[in-house]
């Protein structure tokens, strides 16, 4: 997980969410979301997809119930979901090579993209840079990312949450 400090966020802003099978880490990761802010002033553009379940991925037993209330997305739903190689292909195409991503879910996060890289047999272009560690670190301003995040309802899915922290952050740039 990569550290940055606030002044270093920095424009195009990307941040990336995920929603999993469960609320553990030896689940797997079920939807991607991206959302990218090339300047302060510029509309967010986002992008995001269901991922197929990987023939190794074991949902039957870690399919969380709890979880699939929260984010709305149900085992049938993931048959339109693409497969692993190709939602990876597309993120190293939506994300510059080596850039700050941010992401709200930590080592979480860090592991279920992982885990995503592994099942497409693809390389990581960029590293996640954690919102929270950031924030525990001292390196964001906790009180003002939370009170621009919490101007907008969670949606639980992985693009909408991107866009929402991915605005959050701006206004955190803006000042």
């Amino acid at each position: 997980m990569a550290e940055a400090p606030e002044s270093s966020l920095r424009f195009p802003l990307v941040v990336m969410d995920f929603e999993a099978s469960a609320l553990t880490l030896d689940s797997y990761l079920i939807e991607v979301g991206v959302a990218i802010a090339a300047s302060p002033s510029s509309s967010i553009a986002t992008w995001s997809s269901l991922i197929a379940p990987d023939p190794d991925w074991d949902l039957a037993s870690l399919w969380d119930p709890d979880a699939e209330r929260i984010h709305g997305i149900s085992r049938w739903d993931l048959r339109q979901g693409k497969t692993a190689r190709d939602v990876m292909l597309a993120l190293n195409r939506l994300v510059a090579t080596n850039a700050q991503v941010w992401c709200d879910g930590g080592h979480s996060d860090a592991h279920w993209l992982r885990t995503l890289a592994q099942a497409a047999e693809c390389q990581l272009h960029f590293a996640l840079c954690d919102i929270g560690e950031a924030i525990r670190a001292g390196r964001l301003g906790r009180g003002r990312y939370l009170e621009a995040l919490n101007r907008s309802v969670a949606p639980h899915r992985a693009g909408p949450d991107a866009e929402r922290i991915c605005a959050a952050l701006i206004k955190l740039i803006a000042g």
